[in-house]
């Protein structure tokens, strides 16, 4: 939310500093689950090129 709020404000140093906020709680939370960053940059890259609709459709159904 204070990355939102902070974006709307139009103050780049706070959205910086959200921004960082943000990345840094990710980081951990993701280390809490025992998944290394490269997991996520590997599904960035997979995801690199494609339209919004065609990445979604090739989700898999959840029912």
């Amino acid at each position: 939310t204070e990355t939102i709020l902070a974006a709307k404000s139009g103050d780049d140093n706070q959205l910086i500093h959200e921004t960082a906020d943000l990345w840094f709680h990710t980081l951990v939370m993701l280390a809490h689950q025992n998944i290394g960053p490269e997991a996520v940059l590997n599904e960035l890259q997979q995801r690199f090129g494609l339209s919004g609709l065609v990445e979604k459709a090739s989700r898999p159904s959840k029912y």
